[in-house]
């Protein structure tokens, strides 16, 4: 089921005019594209991040309804989503317009299947991609790629080569990126081990690092004595 998200249009912009959107619970928004004007728009907040979070960040097409506009239907990317680095709240939000007949750039999630046989071996299996960048028609842009990994042995590991051949789908990461891999069990308590062991405590490594700076342990040094000299005049 394709996510649909509601805006309305907007005419005043700045930055007052961003806040007083979002007091009301609307999210400031722009929606550009290739042949298209771009528009200026405010998303109902409650709905988008709900969508947000259902869908895992909303990296497929989406529905748009601008409400009292004559091209009211569209089909878009979310492209950014602007946040307050202190407060997480969305500030702004990108959309793209998508043309049937022209190719688009996005980013799909990877959902792995089946149990590795290195795992039952009693391997690991690790991730390392959760999601990858694609290139298609707006029609064969998937909701997400499945990645069957119960072919993977100990000591093996899938890359983005690897990974199912779609229709249409053109991937952008790099072929030999490593999307998963299942590694022995004692090799991570090995590392875990030489970690602890062979990691000097804070106050070590900074009392070392002192002392390299200051060049080393300082030597006593005395004043220099004349042995068997002629008596000063003092008290005389």
């Amino acid at each position: 089921m394709q996510t649909e998200l509601i805006a309305v249009t907007r005419s005043e912009r700045g930055k007052q005019a961003a806040k007083k959107l979002r007091r009301s619970g609307l999210i400031p928004a722009v929606l550009y594209g290739h042949r298209f004007e771009p528009l200026h728009l405010a998303l109902q907040e409650k709905t988008f991040l709900a969508a947000l979070r259902r869908e895992r960040g909303l990296h497929g097409l989406v529905k748009l309804k601008v409400e009292g506009a004559e091209d009211g239907e569209h089909t878009v990317l979310v492209k950014e989503v602007q946040r307050d680095p202190l407060k997480d709240h969305v500030l702004h939000v990108d959309l793209q317009k998508v043309h049937a007949d022209e190719e688009i750039q996005a980013t799909v999630s990877l959902r792995f299947t089946g149990e590795a046989v290195g795992v039952k071996a009693g391997g690991i299996l690790n991730h390392y991609l959760y999601e990858v960048r694609v290139q298609c028609l707006p029609k064969y842009l998937p909701e997400h790629i499945d990645v069957d990994v119960s072919h993977l042995n100990l000591k093996e590991s899938m890359r983005v080569a690897d990974l199912p051949k779609l229709e249409g789908i053109k991937y952008l990461n790099k072929p030999e990126e490593i999307v998963a891999a299942v590694t022995p069990k004692r090799v991570r308590e090995a590392a875990r081990v030489a970690q602890i062991l062979f990691e000097a405590p804070p106050e070590e490594e900074a009392a070392a690092g002192e002392a390299a700076e200051a060049g080393g342990p300082e030597e006593e040094t005395s004043a220099p004595r004349e042995e068997g000299g002629e008596p000063s005049g003092e008290g005389e």
